[in-house]
């Protein structure tokens, strides 16, 4: 399986929310099989959010697109996100 693990820094966290529920549609396109969001204890407005991807070039294509560039723009995302794609190789019980 590939993950997507995304850093990124929004102005506000309601308008980023919305811009990026709007963008279901364009993540699913891409191959997304589903997104956890998570907030920083001490600075709510930087995000992390872990994805899956049924395949690591669609993956790709969705982070180097306009679309997604457009999105970014649009939620209020302060500087380019910091994208980094993965395999999973092991998983271990808890």
């Amino acid at each position: 399986m590939t993950y997507s693990i995304v850093r990124l820094a929004v102005k506000d966290y309601a308008q980023w929310k919305t811009v990026f529920d709007e963008a279901t549609t364009l993540r699913k396109s891409y191959g997304s099989r589903g997104v956890r969001v998570f907030r920083s204890v001490d600075k709510p407005n930087e995000l992390v959010l872990l994805a899956e991807y049924e395949d690591i070039q669609r993956a790709r294509q969705l982070f180097q697109s306009a679309e997604f560039r457009e999105a970014t723009r649009r939620a209020g995302v302060t500087a380019l996100p910091d994208v980094t794609l993965a395999d999973e190789v092991h998983q271990l019980p808890a």
